[in-house]
């Protein structure tokens, strides 16, 4: 046993007292979250751009509507609000168009277009009466190869008709549709912005062709809330009290974030004992080792080092992350309760990938040998994060629990699992 001890010390020296592995603990939780922190930093960056969009109105009355909403939308990414209306914002069809919300009602076109801004331009024949031409359609687009423009729409006369309704041919039940030309089409918040301030105006005109007030209309509609509640519970006194209210970011991002840490933690502990064997036997450290220790002797003190390195590493990691709580109030958001559970399944995850890349190491000469048996040791650990929102939808699904049950797949998903929140039944972890 002291020889185990000796060797688990030695292994956990030569892991921890390394500037390697100070540099790592740094760097892994930026290459795991700094994504997160990267996509509000380039949408912030983007928010400026200058949108030059060519309308081609056929209709003859569109292109008002949209340049009005043009320009109280750059308004809005400038002040960051919306402008008073004369009336003191009783124009709700004004408003309807400018601030243009969403099918739900609870998108502002300054989340649609991203802060962009809309310059419009208004499509006109070079000899009055011309028609718009596929020359012209070509024009255009040399444009915005050119990046002159950014796109051009095409408003049809008929827009906006309601179409007859035709059992026997489904296609004429649909209203004629705008084109949007771009070279990101497929993605583009323009072509949802236009799309919606032309429904919000032609929705509101019918309502008021019809003696229907729109604002009422908006009144009436309005969707009733729902707010998720865990749970009733009753404490030892008996007391019954209401769950606490669920926060949907919390429920989808926690889950995630746990998982996450304890790939780092298996990743960062495990893959070492590869370079660690190696090294040993390239250096031929380990028949002098083998001399005076047994190869179980060796191979057990390395895994039990390692798994103590495991350790340093989540003591850190769990030490940032409920100080960065308390600093920002946050600490009732960390599941608590999960912390010795976790720990239990880093230390049997640990020694099980470690194991394995002790035994893939001891089974090759060189790195290179072991590039083709690394693949999929790695592919079975990250298994669980090609699917973690469905597990996250249902923790107690048959795909979550029978996942749990897949040993390489097990430390990631059952902590996940008890990280939703769920009742998991304790027989399961």
């Amino acid at each position: 046993m002291k020889k185990i001890l000796t060797i688990a010390a030695r292994e956990y020296r030569a892991m921890v007292a390394t500037k390697a592995f100070l540099l790592s603990i740094l760097i892994m939780p930026v290459l795991m979250f700094g994504s997160l922190i990267a996509v509000q930093f380039l949408e912030k960056a983007g928010e400026s751009k200058n949108r030059k969009i060519v309308v081609v109105d056929q209709s003859g009355s569109l292109f008002e509507v949209l340049n009005t909403a043009a320009l109280r939308l750059n308004q809005v990414a400038e002040q960051g609000q919306l402008p008073v209306t004369a009336n003191g914002g009783e124009d709700r069809v004004a408003d309807a168009a400018a601030e243009n919300k969403s099918e739900k009602g609870k998108l502002p076109n300054r989340n649609i277009a991203n802060g962009n801004r809309f310059e419009l331009i208004r499509w006109t024949p070079e000899i009055d009466g011309m028609e718009f031409s596929d020359a012209d359609r070509m024009k255009l687009s040399e444009q915005i190869r050119a990046q002159q423009i950014y796109a051009f729409v095409e408003i049809p006369a008929s827009v906006g008709q309601l179409p007859e309704v035709d059992a026997s041919n489904d296609s004429a039940n649909f209203p004629p549709a705008l084109s949007f030309f771009s070279e990101d089409s497929g993605f583009s918040d323009a072509k949802t912005w236009i799309g919606n301030v032309i429904s919000n105006h032609f929705r509101n005109q019918r309502f008021l062709e019809n003696g229907i007030d729109p604002v009422q209309i908006s009144r009436y509609s309005q969707p009733v809330a729902v707010r998720g509640f865990r749970p009733f519970s009753q404490s030892a006194a008996g007391d019954v009290s209401r769950g606490e209210e669920s926060d949907p970011m919390q429920a989808i991002f926690l889950p995630l974030g746990v998982m996450m840490l304890m790939f780092m933690v298996i990743f960062m502990a495990s893959q070492p004992m590869l370079e660690s064997v190696l090294e040993e036997k390239s250096a031929r450290i380990a028949e002098v080792l083998l001399g005076s220790a047994s190869a179980w002797q060796l191979m057990t003190g390395k895994l039990i080092g390692t798994v103590a390195g495991s350790l340093t590493i989540l003591l850190v990691y769990l030490g940032g992350a409920i100080g960065l709580a308390i600093g920002q109030d946050w600490l009732d958001y960390i599941p608590l309760f999960l912390i010795p559970w976790f720990v239990i399944f880093q230390v049997l995850g640990v020694l099980f990938f470690a194991s394995i890349f002790l035994a893939v190491g001891a089974s090759v000469n060189q790195l290179k040998e072991a590039q083709s048996l690394l693949l999929p040791v790695w592919m079975l650990l990250m298994s669980p994060m090609f699917v973690w929102i469905l597990l996250v939808r249902d923790p107690n699904g048959s795909l979550a629990t029978w996942f749990s049950f897949f040993p390489p797949a097990t430390p990631t998903v059952m902590v996940l699992r008890m990280s939703t929140g769920a009742t998991i039944p304790v027989w399961q972890p």
